[in-house]
């Protein structure tokens, strides 16, 4: 299990030191109400909603539900491990993935789900279908009448070489743990890299500071690179090492089954840009700052 320390926090419900009359940390789009909206009744729907996963799907989910005008929700759970990104850091820069294309950081704080819904901030690890519960990484229970599953897709690198990332709570025996690995999907990524944590002040020590390495050929890997000179990390001591599209992508037992692997590359390992002009560009304008870039590697041990 993946225990608390002082340098690491974590509430066990997401936004719950946000005030609710806080108006001012989101800027609403312009809204109204009618003579008829103010008389006309809603019928509340007490059914305990619970929605795992914070995807673009479950948050649109949540969404749709709220927007129906005659019905009022009030008892909605959004289980998300990490809780809500938008709410770990304030300006878009400071991202350390790239954005949804569903919704930006504007978007998710106009939403404003931390006041409206439960938000809890933990990993499911098991159903009980029988009772109609949901046992959590830390033994807490939380029981349903409809259950949505929205977990989404995942970064899979570290679990084909044999090792899972420093936020995962429950350990496979046949999987090992490093510290200071991780994945770009780790649920609390953004408190292993906050801004005066224990990881970010050995990145940002100005007497000895540690390297950092970003393995990958995605989007996310150049918006990891952009979160972490955002929070202080000097350019010469990051490194981005670049994989070949193949890499670590596991062969079918036949042909017909690699030919479906691989026209679902560009799902599994896809690339950063559609343009190779403009991968150009970026990566020039990255080394220019001082970031090394390492092409066609891959990892050979830890």
């Amino acid at each position: 299990m993946y225990e608390d320390t002082e340098d690491e926090p974590r509430d066990y419900q997401d936004g719950a030191d946000r005030d609710p009359l806080d108006e001012a940390e989101a800027p609403f789009a312009l809204s109204f109400i009618t003579r008829r909206l103010l008389s006309e009744p809603k019928i509340i729907k007490n059914s305990r909603i619970v929605v795992v996963g914070g995807s673009d799907t479950g948050i649109s989910f949540v969404e749709a539900l709220l927007s129906i005008s005659y019905l009022k929700f009030s008892n909605i759970i959004l289980i998300s491990p990490g809780g809500l990104p938008h709410n770990h850091f304030d300006s878009k820069n400071e991202n350390l993935k790239a954005y949804s294309t569903s919704y930006t950081h504007e978007e998710l704080r106009r939403l404003m789900l931390e006041n409206r819904i439960t938000v809890i901030n933990a990993r499911m690890i098991d159903i009980d279908r029988g009772d109609k519960n949901i046992v959590l990484h830390n033994n807490k229970v939380v029981p349903y009448d409809t259950l949505i599953l929205t977990m989404g897709l995942q970064e899979k690198t570290l679990d084909t070489i044999g090792y899972v990332s420093r936020g995962i709570t429950t350990q496979p025996e046949e999987k090992k743990r490093m510290e200071g690995l991780m994945s770009i999907d780790d649920p609390y990524l953004y408190q292993h890299l906050r801004a005066g944590g224990k990881l970010m002040n050995i990145l940002t020590n100005r007497k000895k500071p540690e390297k950092a390495v970003i393995y990958g050929r995605s989007i996310n890997c150049y918006a990891c690179v952009q979160g972490l000179l955002e929070r202080g990390v000097k350019p010469h001591n990051i490194s981005l090492v670049v994989p070949k599209k193949e890499c670590h992508v596991q062969k079918g037992y036949n042909e017909e089954d690699n030919r479906e692997m691989e026209l679902d590359m560009p799902i599994i390992n896809p690339d950063a840009f559609e343009d190779d002009n403009i991968e150009s560009r970026v990566q020039a304008m990255i080394t220019s700052l001082g970031v090394k870039i390492y092409k066609d590697c891959i990892i050979d041990n830890l």
